[in-house]
């Protein structure tokens, strides 16, 4: 429930993401102590297990895999829902923190956006149970070993969380199912425990499970996502889960108040209800572009106990306890291989582009980054050895080393493939990213950076392109300057921007430097229009933009004014310097006005980063000031 409330109303429970750590920890400690006792009366099968995990899981989630296909069919440009179908598709087999994780980094698009999201956390439970059942048939075999067993696999999935967290990859930690099963480890121990001695610690269950209640309260109540989470703060919800299951039912906290009929009413819905809740929530996103009114979340909420319960009381009851479908194992296995074939032919078909024609306000397929990405020779000069400082070392694959090479941030990342594209066979290109003049000699990458460029006789331009963001904070709302600069720090850049690109005029190179875009909202979310041929359905079924989409250029002027100062005076220091303006073609500056899209084509690929249209325009503008230049 805690997980419910903090996806539609985050700001009034900032911690509630926990109720999966304490969801985690429940599970384990409930389909262990079904397996311990089906061992104990020695009528275990893993077929019965198995197929009983088939009837508990599979009902629900078909349904909601059904409609989050057929919602995205209507909602979802073709690369939402290419996307959506590798969701899907990986859900129905259960594999979705692993697609979550490839996915996640500097290019992802908001959680927000994801209608299928949730469902990481309903695979690392289904792919612990794929081995937990063998393991505890295992310990009966040996008895006398088992505990330590446990202990080490705890102590092992701890041990590899906090590594991850030594290392910063705190994505991994959040969905590897090797940082996560301790907790379903911690529940099944606690199964364990209470069944070879029901009579522990009964002493003092009453104050634990108080304790633990307050625990995982004020855990849902305090934390929020700026934590490093799950890290080491995800003990303080797991231990509170914890101790209320070791109070027992018996305790005052269990049989008065966790006992109660709307409490045991909502445990009984809570699986479709966190199966429902997330879907309805982030296709209200996507549609609004925009976070959707308090009104309209409590309606979505108030809609998904509705669907939690007509899913538990006429799809999930009749399958899992009726004996009406003595089939439904074998044909609720084969429906999820046909969404994963669904899912696997949008995705082979590039997201069914066919079904939004012309009915949108700028076409979605100019929404990419250039289509090089990824197949550029591997290698920008610098020794194999020091290629993993960067981000981006890459080039555009001729024999002869660059001439040109381009510094910067995913910014310039988003430019370079349009500059290969439109430049005369004679110049090659290099990237080496993400470098700040900014660093100086501060980091590996840019001292290695910087001993590249100075080894290469053949390299004549060096273009700079990084975000204003790399320079200043920005408000997430409207990508303008958060923060107060003075005159000091402006001329602290300009000096440490200065004595570089005087080092490489020294050396006869010439340098460009590329002003940066307006920063504007994701360009999925300034799509609108009707979403089907019927104007009935329309009123309703309709992408509404962002009213962020839209900028005018003196807003931006005056919002961005700090960088604009540091411009100038980087210009006065370094006459000899190019300073290339794209403004002039992505915003209408006549009309004072900056925008998502023009003459019916995206500017924008992704959260502020030009298209792979944007980027010809500027390349086609660009390569010619260079040329003039060099001449």
């Amino acid at each position: 429930m805690i997980v419910v409330i903090f996806h539609a109303f985050p700001e009034q429970l900032s911690g509630g993401f926990v109720g999966v750590d304490v969801f985690f920890v429940i599970s384990g400690y409930l389909i262990t102590g079904l397996i311990l006792r089906d061992l104990r009366d020695q009528r275990f099968s893993l077929r019965q297990f198995y197929a009983r995990r088939v009837r508990r899981i599979f009902p629900a989630l078909s349904l909601v895999l059904g409609f989050g296909l057929a919602a995205g069919w209507v909602c979802l440009n073709f690369i939402e829902y290419k996307q959506l179908a590798k969701h899907t598709g990986s859900s129905a087999i259960f594999l979705t923190n692993f697609m979550l994780l490839r996915e996640s980094g500097y290019f992802d698009n908001d959680a927000d956006t994801k209608p299928m999201l949730h469902l990481w956390s309903l695979a690392i439970e289904e792919q612990f149970y794929l081995l937990w059942p063998l393991l505890l048939l295992l310990f009966k075999r040996i008895p006398r070993w088992s505990l330590h067993m446990l202990m080490v696999l705890m102590v092992s999935s701890i041990g590899y969380s906090f590594w991850l967290v030594f290392k910063g990859d705190m994505a991994r930690d959040f969905y590897s199912p090797l940082s996560r099963s301790w907790e379903l480890l911690l529940g099944a121990s606690l199964a364990i425990a209470l069944m070879n001695n029901p009579r522990m610690a009964r002493a003092w269950r009453n104050p634990a499970g108080w304790w633990g209640l307050a625990l995982v309260l004020g855990s849902a109540f305090f934390f929020n996502k700026e934590m490093a989470f799950p890290g080491y703060w995800v003990f303080i919800p797991v231990t509170g889960a914890a101790l209320v299951l070791l109070a027992g039912m018996n305790s005052s906290l269990n049989s008065t108040w966790l006992a109660s009929r709307p409490l045991v009413a909502i445990g009984l819905i809570s699986y479709p209800l966190y199966l429902w809740h997330w879907p309805l929530l982030s296709f209200a996103r996507i549609l609004a572009s925009q976070t959707p009114s308090v009104e309209m979340r409590l309606g979505l909420v108030a809609l998904s106990f509705l669907l939690a319960y007509l899913t538990y009381r006429f799809v999930e009851k009749p399958i899992r306890f009726g004996k009406r479908y003595p089939r439904a194992v074998l044909w609720m296995s084969l429906w999820m291989v046909a969404v994963l074939l669904m899912s696997h032919a949008i995705n082979l078909f590039d997201g069914l582009k066919f079904r939004h024609h012309g009915m949108l306000n700028a076409d979605p397929s100019t929404l990419v980054v250039g289509a090089e990405r990824g197949t550029l020779t591997p290698s920008c000069t610098l020794p194999a050895d020091q290629q993993h400082l960067l981000m981006w070392c890459f080039q555009d694959g001729k024999v002869q080393p660059p001439t040109h090479v381009l510094l910067g941030d995913s910014k310039g990342e988003a430019l370079i493939y349009s500059l290969i594209r439109s430049s005369p066979p004679e110049n090659s290109w290099a990237m080496m990213g993400p470098i700040s003049l900014l660093s100086a000699q501060t980091t590996p990458a840019n001292r290695a950076a910087y001993a590249a460029i100075d080894a290469n006789p053949n390299l004549k331009v060096v273009v700079l392109a990084n975000a204003i963001g790399g320079m200043y904070r920005l408000d997430p709302q409207t990508g303008l300057i958060a923060q107060h600069t003075s005159s000091e720090d402006i001329d602290s850049n300009v000096s440490m921007y200065s004595a570089r690109i005087k080092h490489w005029q020294a050396s006869g190179k010439r340098v460009v430097f590329v002003i940066d875009n307006p920063t504007l909202p994701d360009p999925n979310s300034c799509i609108s229009g009707g979403l089907t041929r019927f104007d009935i359905l329309n009123s309703f079924l309709q992408r509404q933009q962002n009213p962020s989409c839209q900028l005018p250029f003196t807003d931006h002027l005056k919002g961005t004014a700090a960088y604009q100062e540091f411009i100038t005076k980087l210009m006065h220091n370094n006459p000899a310097l190019l300073v290339y303006d794209p403004l002039p073609l992505l915003c209408d500056l006549p009309a004072d006005i900056c925008t998502i899209a023009k003459e019916g084509k995206f500017l924008y690929s992704y959260e502020g980063h030009i298209s792979d249209h944007a980027g010809m325009l500027m390349a086609k503008d660009l390569l010619p000031l260079i040329d003039a230049m060099r001449q």
